[in-house]
C-alpha cells in the first residue's frame, strides 16, 4: 500500500527520493511528499495527487550532501487524501513517514490534546511524532531511543521512518508488520524502503527487517537494533535476482501491457528455475524441497489467498484434485482467519501471495504456525514476510510487476500450482497399473513447454487473436455490464477476467460458473449487456455451448473465446476471439492438454480488459482506490 523511501549518501537527495517514489507508484497512492535537509533545516514538500505534483517544488533542490531525506506515497486510511494529510509529517524538529495503522491512536490523541497541543492533520501517523517529541523533551531521551520507546507504545501493524533536524545524516526506521527493507552501498550510502524495488538501482543485496526491528541508517553504515531490548542484532542480506532494467516500460505505453507480454518469459523462467536444479529427468521433477515432501505425506491441503491469488488457488484446486487426488480447499484468507476452521495435524496449509506481504494471508500463516501444522507458500518475492514466516517457500519468477492489476504474477502462481499437481500426480501415477494417468501427466508436461510459443503468437500485435480482442473491446466498451462465464478450468479464469475489467476499466463485471447462470444472474441479460463465454474445446465444451445458447436467447451480446478451428461457436456469437491453437493437429491428436488452456485464456482476457480501459482513458497502471500490496486489513 503506502510507499516509503529514505536515503543518506553522496547523491543528490531529491533525485534519489523522487526516483524511489516512482519505483513505488505501483503500490497505489493518492498523495505524496518528501522531506530533506536544506540550509540546515528540514524542508517538507507534499501534495495531493501524483508525484508530478511535488517535482516542481524540488526543481532547485539538487544539491549533493550527507544529510539525507525521506519520501512517501500515501494510500489514505485515516483522513482524506489531501495535502494536509499527506506525509511526511513534522512536529517540532521531528519529521516522519508511516505505513500501516496505529490502532490505539485515540489514546495518543487524548494525550496530545491534554498537553494543549493540536495535530495539523487528521492522520494517526502524525501522532507518533508527538510521542517521540514527548520522550525527547520530557524524558530527555536521545532521538534513536525516543523512537524506540515511542514505537513500543503503539499497537497495530506499522512501520515508521523518522529524521530529526538536530541530527543530519541520520535516519531511523522501525517495523512491526508493515515491511521495511534496507541496503547499504559503500560508495552511495544507505537506503531504506517499503520494498526492494527502489533499492535495485543502488544494490542487489538487501536486508529485510523483522517485526520488532529498528534500523539506524548513516552514510557509512547501517545498524539493526531489537526495538524491545535496545540491543544490536544482525540481519543477513538477501540477493535479489531482479535487475533494475526490468522496472522500465521498455517502449510499451503502460507497464500492464509490457507485463502481459512478459508472461511467456515468466513461464520459461519459472520452469527453468524449478527444474534446472533437478535435471528434470522425469516429468515435473523438482529438486528436493521440504514443502513438497510435506504435501506428498498429506491427504488434505488448505490454500489461503486474496483477490487474484485466490483465483489462482481455485485453479490449483482443480489441478491438484485431478492429477494428485489430493483433497484441497481454496479459501479467502480474510474469511478463513476469522472463522473457526477445522485443521488436522497431518494436513498442510499454503499461502499464495504475489508480494509476500498480504496482511490477511500472513495472519493465517502465523496463526497456523502456532498450531504446529506445516505451512508453505507461493510468492514472487524472496525474503518477503510470508516467505520467512512459512516453514517452506516456493517462488514464481515473474520478476517485478509494476502494474497494480496483476498479470504475469498470476500466471506464475498458476504455473507453480500446476507444477505441484504434476509432481504429486506423477508420484501417484507410478502405482497406476494402466499407465493412463502417467500418460496424461507426461503429455501435459511435454506440452507445457510449448505454451510460451503459443502465448507469444496470441499476443503479437496484428495476430488474429489480438485483432479480435481489440475489435470485441471496441464494440462492447459501453456495455451496461459484463458477465464472464466458464466451466471447469475456465471458471476461475472467468472470475479473474471479471476482476481485471473492474480493476482497470471501472465497469460492472461479474464472473460465474456457467452452470450457475440460470440460478439468478440470467435475469440481468438484455441487449446492452455483454457475456464473455470461455469455451475451449474441453470436456465441458457441450455444456458450455448450451449455456451460450441460453444467453443468445435473451438477446445479450456474446463474446466467445475458443479454439481457432471451432466451427460451431463462431456462428453463435457476436464476436469470436480465437485461441492461438487448433483443436487437433494434422495427425488428429489433440493440440494441447485442456489443463493448459488457462495459460492462454487468462492473458487474452487481460488484453481485453486493457483495451477497454485504454479506450475509456483510465489510469491502467495505477487504478483508483487500489493498492498493489495490501498490508493492512
Amino acid at each position: 500500500m503506502c510507499g516509503i523511501i529514505g536515503y543518506v549518501g553522496e547523491r543528490p537527495v531529491s533525485d534519489v527520493l523522487l526516483k524511489g517514489l516512482k519505483r513505488l507508484e505501483y503500490r497505489g497512492y493518492d498523495s505524496s511528499g518528501v522531506a530533506m535537509f536544506h540550509g540546515g533545516k528540514i524542508e517538507v514538500h507534499k501534495a495531493a495527487g501524483k508525484i508530478t505534483e511535488i517535482e516542481p517544488l524540488l526543481a532547485d533542490r539538487k544539491q549533493k550532501g550527507l544529510e539525507g531525506g525521506i519520501g512517501h506515497t500515501r494510500w489514505a486510511t485515516h483522513g482524506a487524501p489531501n495535502t494536509k494529510n499527506a506525509h511526511p509529517h513534522k512536529v517540532g524538529d521531528i519529521v516522519l513517514v508511516h505505513n500501516g495503522i496505529i490502532e490505539n491512536y485515540r489514546e495518543i490523541q487524548k494525550l496530545v490534546h491534554s498537553k494543549g497541543l493540536t495535530p495539523k492533520s487528521e492522520t494517526d501517523s502524525e501522532l507518533f511524532a508527538f510521542l517521540v517529541h514527548f520522550e525527547m523533551t520530557e524524558e530527555k531521551c536521545s532521538f534513536v531511543e525516543a523512537v524506540r520507546k515511542s514505537f513500543l507504545k503503539i499497537t497495530g501493524a506499522s512501520s515508521v521512518v523518522a529524521m530529526h533536524e538536530q541530527h543530519p545524516g541520520l535516519i531511523v526506521g522501525v517495523r512491526n508488520g508493515s515491511p521495511l527493507v534496507a541496503a547499504w552501498n559503500p560508495e552511495l550510502g544507505a537506503m531504506l524502503a517499503s520494498d526492494a524495488q527502489p533499492l535495485l538501482d543502488y544494490a542487489n543485496t538487501v536486508h529485510y527487517l523483522e517485526n520488532g526491528d529498528m534500523i539506524v541508517c548513516e552514510r557509512n553504515k547501517i545498524e539493526f537494533i531489537d526495538a524491545h531490548s535496545g540491543l544490536k542484532i544482525s540481519r543477513p542480506g538477501v540477493k535479489i535476482d531482479w535487475s533494475a532494467d526490468r522496472l522500465d516500460k521498455n517502449g510499451y505505453p503502460h507497464y500492464m501491457l509490457k507485463e502481459i507480454h512478459e508472461q511467456s518469459r515468466t513461464i520459461l523462467d519459472t520452469l527453468n528455475a524449478n527444474f534446472a536444479a533437478s535435471g528434470a529427468h522425469l516429468p515435473f521433477d523438482f529438486a528436493p524441497h521440504p514443502g513438497i515432501d510435506n504435501l506428498s505425506r498429506t491427504d488434505r491441503l488448505s490454500i489461503v489467498a486474496c483477490g487474484t491469488s485466490w483465483h489462482a488457488s481455485l485453479l490449483g484446486k482443480y489441478w491438484l484434485e485431478k492429477f494428485a487426488g489430493l483433497s484441497v480447499e481454496a479459501e479467502l484468507a480474510s474469511e478463513f482467519r476469522y472463522r473457526s476452521p477445522v485443521l488436522k495435524k497431518n494436513q498442510v496449509l499454503m499461502g499464495v501471495s504475489q508480494s509476500g506481504e498480504t496482511a490477511d494471508t500472513l495472519a493465517v500463516i502465523q496463526d497456523v504456525n502456532k498450531r504446529e501444522i506445516p505451512t508453505m507458500c507461493i510468492t514472487n518475492v524472496k525474503g518477503s514476510t510470508i516467505a520467512r514466516e512459512s516453514k517452506s517457500a516456493l517462488y514464481t519468477y515473474a520478476g517485478p510487476e509494476i502494474g497494480v492489476a496483476s498479470t504475469k504474477a498470476f500466471t506464475g502462481q498458476m504455473l507453480m500450482l500446476l507444477l505441484l499437481a504434476g509432481k504429486l500426480g506423477r508420484d501417484v501415477a507410478v502405482n497406476d497399473s494402466t499407465g493412463k494417468a502417467m500418460g496424461e501427466i507426461e503429455r501435459t508436461y511435454r506440452e507445457l513447454f510449448e505454451v510460451p510459443h503459443h502465448l507469444s503468437n496470441a499476443l503479437m500485435e496484428g495476430s488474429p487473436t489480438a485483432k479480435a480482442v481489440k475489435a470485441a473491446a471496441l464494440a462492447t466498451q459501453n456495455s451496461k455490464g459484463f458477465f464472464f462465464i466458464g466451466r471447469g478450468y475456465s471458471f476461475p479464469i472467468a472470475l479473474e477476467g471479471a476482476l481485471k475489467l473492474k480493476e482497470i476499466a471501472y465497469v460492472h463485471a461479474e464472473g460465474y460458473a456457467a452452470g450457475e447462470l440460470k440460478h439468478g444472474p440470467i435475469a440481468m441479460l438484455e441487449p446492452d449487456f455483454t457475456v464473455i463465454v470461455l469455451a475451449p474445446h474441453d470436456m465441458w465444451y457441450e455444456k458450455t455451448v448450451s449455456n451460450l445458447q441460453e444467453v443468445k436467447a435473451r438477446g445479450a451480446r456474446i463474446i466467445a473465446i475458443g479454439h481457432a478451428d471451432d466451427k460451431q461457436i463462431p456462428q453463435m456469437c457476436d464476436h469470436f476471439i480465437p485461441m492461438p491453437i487448433k483443436t487437433k493437429k494434422d495427425d488428429g491428436t489433440p493440440t494441447m492438454s485442456e489443463a493448459l488452456n488457462p495459460f492462454l485464456l487468462a492473458p487474452i482476457l487481460q488484453l481485453f480488459s486493457y483495451e477497454i480501459a485504454t479506450m475509456k482513458g483510465t489510469d491502467v497502471d495505477q487504478p483508483r482506490n487500489l493498492a498493489k500490496s495490501v498490508t493492512v486489513e
